[in-house]
């Protein structure tokens, strides 16, 4: 089975032991054998550069989204999404210090100045710590505020709430539109 990764793993052998200390991922299907998902993730991060990953990646996106119920992107993940053309005519963020890349995907509605952004079923977070507040509020809305209040306790995290908030966009000097 081909392995569904956005960067090459060290060690592709399951049975073997890693060199680092951790959970393994270990994916179950592939791009072409994927079940439907009621909530799909896109991640960025490194990964997302690579022209062949992004082309497999925005094509499983492409051929998911009209059967999910939710779409979230965390960081430069938003870039696949818009790529796929999912985000055309919408409102998302990403990353700011990926912010000039955005200018590639023009069909899309940028926010500079958000946390995170939520229009329709698709939710985009800015950076990775932004993804964590976004993944708050959409168990928040989605599930429950009480569940979200508990998952956040047991790992001992205070999410930032407000998707306004964000330094970030005045410190890589970006305008708030």
């Amino acid at each position: 089975m081909d392995a569904v990764y956005t960067t090459p793993p060290k060690n592709t052998v399951p049975e073997s032991k890693f060199d680092r200390i951790g959970e393994a991922l270990l994916p179950t299907h592939t791009f072409d054998n994927a079940p439907e998902f009621d909530i799909l993730l896109i991640p960025g991060g490194l990964g997302t550069r690579d022209e062949t990953i992004a082309n497999e990646v925005t094509s499983f996106i492409k051929k998911q989204y009209p059967t999910v119920k939710y779409l979230l992107s965390v960081c430069t993940g938003s870039l696949m999404v818009a790529a796929a053309g999912v985000l055309d005519g919408r409102k998302a963020t990403s990353n700011k210090f990926a912010w000039p890349w955005t200018k590639i995907h023009k069909s899309v509605d940028w926010i500079p100045k958000a946390r995170w952004v939520v229009d329709g079923n698709i939710w985009s977070s800015s950076g990775v710590a932004a993804g964590m507040d976004m993944t708050y509020a959409f168990i928040a809305t989605v599930f429950s505020p009480d569940i979200a209040k508990e998952l956040a306790t047991k790992m001992e995290y205070e999410p930032h709430t407000n998707s306004e908030w964000d330094p970030f966009c005045e410190i890589w000097n970006l305008s708030s539109k």
